[in-house]
This record gives structure tokens, C-alpha cells and sequence, in this order.
């Protein structure tokens, strides 16, 4: 018995090291990617990112992959929950074996996942949450986010109804999480800094069908601009409704109401409304985009409903696609970070003016503003920038 287990002790030691330190999620021929969206219930409509995730993956993989690796991309339905998204997670790092989570929709769902993933050191690109979340966090070596701030998005909005609508009060609709929060918090800063009066803040929960009530606290706020962070839906139910009761504020809206389902969602109420972007849209002139797009559509038709949700699943993996590309054929996590870090003024397709480095982890801090009408935007402004924050 003694001699049997020396032999097996041998065998065990004669076996290559790399067998027992082989980086979760790599093998010879795929790289295993996560996210966790919302296909279901009140955002599903954000639901087009992960789909948009799929279909890049796809046509990346029909040329060949990456250092002749495929893309798995795994999308897992959260319902906008933040348990959910918490199981989700746990279930895409434990069982499936990710090698990084990209996107995962939703300030309170990726704060409920943000120790997780960072005590599992999981590479995690650009959660779709607002980006002060990470000001004063430490554990950041893994993460690298190309997603604007709400709290700086929201005092840029508030600057322009200002500036340039004339606005001297305003109201804000927000959802009651730390996504809707966030874009009051900012709202507040700007009215500061711009000298007009904030006259109602109006919270929703997300789980609301009616928002009637809400619009006549609205109205009766009087103020002359109305700031929305909402989902898809409840962006397109409050704007019907302030219009059904007779209040037509200039309405302005985070970018997260950018895509042209709102003109099917609120129809008419929707002209008019001033938003951001954080990349360039389609059908606005840049034939990179509008090729991304296309793309996009051609492997996956239903993204023609939600154009800029699709893109921006493109958005946030093109990040991640370039770091794959500067780590080279033997990927670990650790050259995968290097590889990110060399990112300096990097331009993809879609997403632009990327920079990161060894104590820069937020890759943008920049949007522009644009103006809906007639089921298309239209910008309105350069790119205007805000502070690095971390």
C-alpha cells in the first residue's frame, strides 16, 4: 500500500504545473465571458446590451476569434434584481467558470455583486453603474469602466436647461434606487452651481404600472425643466402623462433613455427631449458607428428595435477585446491587466477616447448632448468633460 501511494505521489508531482494553474474561463480555443441583464421585467427593454454582447461575439468569432480564441459570452436574466443579479453572479464565477464579467445592467445590482467580484478577483469591464460608486474604492486592480457618471451627467443637464433653455427651476423624476438617486445627487450639485431651484424631486419604484399621481406632483412643482432617470418604461409612462394633464416642461434625461424604442414608447411626448451620449449615435454621420451597426443587425435582426442598446453591448466589449488582443496568446488575468493599463487615447468602433493605466481605472469622463425629435437625435453639442475621479 505504502509503495502504491509513493507511486501515486510521483505521478501527482511528474504532472506539467500548468494543469493545476490554468486561468479560469481560458482554454486552447475560448474565452468564457459573463454578464448578468436584465431580459425580463420592468428594463428589459436594456436587455438589447446583452444580445448586443452576443451578436459582436459572433461576428468576432466568424473571423477567427482572438488570438484564435473564441468569445462565449453567458447572459443570465436578473429582472433588474439585485438579488437575482447576486445569484447570477456567483452561479457565472462558481459554475460556469468566467474568465471576466462584462457590463451587468444596474447601479444597486452591481453594488450587490461589487465585494463578490472583487474578493474573487474577477476581471469586471465597465458594470453599468454610476461611476462615483468606485471614487475612494482600493480593490480596483481588476476593474475598468467605460461608462459615464451620473452625478456629473446629471450636473451637465442641469447646466444646459440653465444656460441654454432658460430655465429657472426644475423638477426631477428618479427611480428610488441608487441609480435614480445618484442622478439626483448630481441634479442638486448643478443647481447649485447654476444658480436655479430644484422645486420637486418625484421618486418611483420600479415596480410601479401607474405614474399618474407622480406626473400631477410634477405639474404642480411648476418647474420649467423636468430631469428623468427612469427605465424605458416608466421614462415613457411619465412623459405621457405629464403631456395627457397638460405640463409640457422642457424635458432633458440621462442617456439611458437614448435609444429610439422612447419614440415608440411615448410617441409625440418624446420630441423635444435633450439627452446625453457617451458615444457617437447612429445615423448622426459617423459611418463607423452606423457600420457597427449594421453589423450588429445583419447577425442578430432583432436588434433593429433597440439600435443604441445594441451598441452599447459593442461598447463595452470592445475594451475588453482590445486588452485580449494586447495580452497575446498566453492570457492570464495579470497580462491581461497589463495589457489594459498600455490603453492610452484608444478609439474602437464604437466607444472613444479610451484611456487607462496603473492608477486610472475610469476610461472615460465625457458625454455630449443631443435633442430627440421625429424618432432621431440630433447632437447638439461637443464632447464636454468632467473630472477623473478615480
Amino acid at each position: 500500500m505504502r509503495t502504491a501511494a509513493w507511486l501515486c505521489a510521483v505521478v501527482l508531482l511528474a504532472l506539467p504545473l500548468s494543469t493545476g494553474a490554468q486561468e479560469r474561463g481560458v482554454t486552447a480555443d475560448e474565452v468564457i465571458i459573463g454578464t448578468s441583464m436584465p431580459l425580463s421585467g420592468p428594463a428589459a427593454y436594456w436587455g438589447a446590451v446583452g444580445r448586443g454582447m452576443e451578436a459582436y461575439a459572433r461576428y468576432l468569432n466568424d473571423q477567427g476569434g482572438i488570438h484564435g480564441r473564441r468569445l462565449r459570452v453567458v447572459v443570465r436574466d436578473d429582472s433588474y434584481l439585485p438579488p437575482r443579479a447576486a445569484a447570477n453572479v456567483r452561479e457565472l464565477v462558481e459554475r460556469v467558470g468566467v474568465f471576466a464579467i462584462v457590463g451587468l445592467i444596474g447601479t444597486a445590482n452591481a453594488f450587490a455583486v461589487r465585494d463578490y467580484i472583487v474578493r474573487n478577483q474577477v476581471v469586471w469591464i465597465t458594470p453599468t453603474a454610476d461611476a462615483t460608486m468606485w471614487y475612494g474604492f482600493r480593490d480596483k486592480k481588476y476593474l475598468f469602466v467605460t461608462y459615464p457618471s451620473y452625478v456629473e451627467e446629471a450636473k451637465i443637464l442641469v447646466d444646459y436647461a440653465a444656460r441654454q433653455l432658460g430655465a429657472k427651476s426644475i423638477a426631477v423624476f428618479y427611480q428610488n434606487d441608487l441609480y435614480g438617486q445618484k442622478g439626483l445627487l448630481g441634479a442638486k450639485q448643478g443647481a447649485v452651481r447654476s444658480r436655479v431651484r430644484i422645486t420637486a424631486q418625484v421618486p418611483y419604484e420600479v415596480t410601479q404600472a401607474d405614474v399618474s399621481s407622480e406626473a400631477v406632483k410634477l405639474r404642480e412643482s411648476r418647474a420649467d425643466a423636468v430631469l428623468l432617470y427612469a427605465t424605458p418604461r416608466h421614462g415613457a409612462l411619465i412623459v405621457r402623462e405629464m403631456a395627457k394633464i397638460g405640463y409640457t416642461p422642457k424635458l432633458l434625461s440621462s442617456f439611458t433613455l437614448g435609444d429610439p424604442i422612447m419614440f415608440t414608447l411615448a410617441g409625440e411626448a418624446w420630441n423635444g427631449v435633450i439627452s446625453t451620449g457617451f458615444f457617437p449615435l447612429p445615423g448622426t454621420g459617423d459611418s463607423k458607428v452606423d457600420e457597427a451597426l449594421a453589423i450588429l443587425t445583419r447577425v442578430d435582426p432583432s436588434l433593429r428595435t433597440n439600435p443604441f442598446n445594441a451598441l452599447a453591448g459593442w461598447a463595452f466589449m470592445e475594451p475588453f477585446v482590445e486588452g485580449l488582443r494586447r495580452a497575446g496568446r498566453e492570457l492570464t488575468k495579470e497580462r491581461f491587466v497589463t495589457a489594459m493599463e498600455s490603453i492610452r487615447n484608444w478609439d474602437g468602433q464604437v466607444i472613444r477616447g479610451v484611456t487607462f493605466g496603473p492608477d486610472r481605472r475610469q476610461g472615460i469622463n465625457r458625454v455630449f448632448l443631443t435633442r430627440a425629435e421625429g424618432g432621431r437625435w440630433t447632437r447638439l453639442t461637443d464632447w464636454i468633460s468632467y473630472p477623473t475621479g478615480f
